[in-house]
């Protein structure tokens, strides 16, 4: 097998002693770790892993030389904004090219506010919302009971339970201290979209198989996605049918959130279908979680018949198409340094299809329809 790339694979690595802290739950556990170098040893390159922790820039310099791309996955630590944009800027800095979106990306979505803000200026709808540093009897615009109770700055559902829709401002003012108490950062208040969630994933300009949290199914009847029913929602998460009412309309407005927030590669981001039968965004993550089998963007590939392990390799492939268009990066892109994961992507992406399913008793999905079937990419 010919030469392929030096690629550095930067995540936070998750300590075994915390797997079940959910303040760790952005982490990479060893399962995930092994999968995605496993992937890119699978076409022909080496992985150097790379702990994001404090001495991260430091890391990325020392191995500067003979980095060819970073594949970035990295959650960050302490200030809660600028976590993830950390490895991408020193990236920038240290002019070594990298897979995924940029650090102003990263910034504006990590702070949901600010990406609700500018996703209503490309009429993409969103809960009405108030940004709370402190709790006020008097919230600064009119919100309608219920609410929804989050920090304004965190992912994976971190601070999220099912006593954050509130009721009253008793309850509302319990749940804003709780959050600026425990998280040191605002409150995110909005209004209750109370319709099923739907999470929207792409890589590329490709939208994966739509997922759909009915959450009338689940045990307990839950009304939000916490960090428990995440773990217990797999059987009955249900794929959105190609012909379904709405589907479009949700694709387009991913496609246009993804480009509003400035996003490169991949992305996942979660909506609510409102009783007035208008999808409403609720944050976007272009980190999201890479598991082998449990991450939301794993199942929506394996229903499009894509393994995880190509999966990967085509996030990367991105990433590779992205950054060869720059001159300064094309010499460490030659043909056959990328020949490896570039047959290999084609070959996936020419069985990929766009499915019409439905459900069988277990919860499981099988093929109906296959709606479309691309060519191999040029």
């Amino acid at each position: 097998m010919t030469e392929g790339l030096t690629i550095a694979y930067t995540c936070n690595i998750r300590p075994k002693e915390t797997e079940e802290d959910a303040r760790y739950g952005e982490w990479e556990s060893e399962e995930t770790i092994n999968a995605v170098t496993k992937s890119f040893e699978k076409t022909g390159n080496r992985v150097i892993l790379l702990d994001a922790d404090k001495d991260i820039y430091h890391k990325l310099l020392r191995h500067s030389r003979e980095i060819d791309i970073v594949f970035n996955n990295a959650e960050g630590f302490k200030e809660a904004q600028l976590r993830e944009a950390r490895v991408p800027f020193f990236c920038d800095d240290l002019g070594i090219p990298y897979s995924g979106s940029g650090a102003q990306a990263l910034i504006n979505t990590m702070d949901k506010a600010t990406a609700k803000e500018i996703l209503k200026n490309y009429g993409i709808r969103t809960p009405l919302f108030v940004v709370l540093d402190k709790f006020t009897a008097r919230l600064e615009r009119d919100l309608a009971y219920p609410l929804m109770v989050k920090p304004v700055s965190e992912g994976t559902s971190i601070g999220i339970t099912q006593k954050s829709k509130v009721y009253d401002s008793s309850e509302l003012e319990k749940a804003v201290r709780a959050i600026i108490r425990e998280y040191q950062q605002p409150a995110l208040v909005e209004e209750f979209v109370g319709g099923n969630e739907y999470t929207v994933g792409n890589i590329g300009n490709r939208i994966m198989p739509i997922l759909k949290i009915p959450f009338n199914k689940i045990p307990g009847k839950p009304v939000l996605r916490d960090p428990h029913i995440k773990d217990i929602e797999n059987p009955y998460i249900e794929v959105m049918r190609y012909g379904e009412e709405g589907y479009r309309d949700l694709a387009m407005q991913t496609e246009i959130a993804f480009e509003a927030l400035g996003c490169d590669d991949y992305c996942r981001m979660d909506w609510r279908k409102g009783k007035d039968g208008h999808f409403y965004f609720l944050e976007a993550n272009p980190l999201p979680g890479i598991h082998p089998t449990e991450a939301d963007l794993t199942n929506m590939a394996r229903h499009a018949g894509i393994k995880h392990d190509e999966m990967i390799n085509w996030i990367l492939w991105e990433a590779i198409k992205r950054n060869r268009a720059d001159k300064k990066y094309q010499e460490r892109f030659t043909e056959e340094k990328i020949r490896g994961i570039g047959d290999y992507v084609h070959a996936a992406k020419s069985k990929l299809r766009l499915y019409e399913q439905e459900s069988k008793e277990n919860g499981e999905y099988r093929l109906v329809k296959a709606e479309e079937k691309n060519g191999k990419e040029k």
